[in-house]
């Protein structure tokens, strides 16, 4: 679905990013692990579009994306979330997963803001928040919301953008055990759905529980990729990041 040949990114003298290579298989969930500044954040800003390649080549589904901007590539079908949340926080939660949906039209943002702009996606928005467990609280305003529910939120609007590919920065950050496992769930429910998941992520319960495929980096370049199993066991990755806790 999504490939990358020879990604390069460097800010300044910093090589952020070096020949990063990878294969985002379909309907898969495909984790993106390493220790700080390993480069996920910046190589997930590449392919999303926040950043552009100094050099590569990137695909979805067989269309070149070096040069799109990120809001080019959301109507071509990829979402996604930031390590810190970007909510409306003065508008309630509905009207957040309702600015999601403009992007399958051509009318303004506003539109989809205000009631009888955006009725027609209503009934889907309310679905979104029932699945992330918040259809009960729909008019409260989000800044209200707890830290946990916050990201939770975040995730029910990148899907009301109906996304083919969703990644995910960190999604974990700051949840307790029970969010976490709500997370989890959440997750493999939406892998489901028939949506490819590429998450960057620090949790490596969530990880090694919810992902098919992991890519591993270090100091901006691949390291290793494999199954969970493989890359607990492996010996390059136990030694740059997992520690001795996931050693086979």
């Amino acid at each position: 679905m999504l490939q990358a040949r020879a990604l390069s990114k460097s800010f300044g003298g910093v090589r952020a990013v070096h020949e990063v290579t990878l294969a985002v298989p379909e309907k898969m969930i495909y984790a993106l692990i390493g220790p700080n500044g390993a480069g996920k954040s910046t190589l997930l800003n590449l392919l999303s579009g926040i950043y552009q390649p100094d050099a590569g080549e990137l695909t979805f589904r067989g269309e070149n994306l070096i040069g799109l901007p990120a809001y080019r590539r959301a109507r071509l079908g990829i979402a996604r979330t930031f390590q810190k949340i970007r909510l409306f926080k003065q508008l309630s939660l509905l009207e957040n997963v309702r600015a999601g949906f403009h992007i399958h039209q051509d009318a303004p943002l506003w539109r989809y803001l205000v009631r009888g702009g955006s009725d027609r996606y209503d009934a889907e928005a309310r679905e979104l928040l029932q699945f992330v467990g918040l259809g009960e609280r729909m008019h409260e305003r989000a800044g209200a919301l707890a830290y946990g529910q916050q990201r939770m939120l975040e995730i029910a609007r990148a899907l009301a953008t109906r996304p083919r590919l969703f990644m995910l920065d960190e999604p974990a950050a700051g949840l307790n055990a029970a969010e976490v496992d709500f997370l989890l769930q959440r997750l493999v429910d939406v892998s489901r759905r028939g949506i490819t998941l590429l998450v960057v992520e620090h949790n490596m319960d969530l990880v090694m529980n919810v992902a098919q495929r992991v890519f591993v980096m270090d100091h901006g370049v691949p390291l290793y990729e494999g199954t969970p199993r493989e890359v607990q066991a492996n010996r390059a990755v136990v030694a740059a990041y997992l520690g001795g806790e996931f050693a086979a």
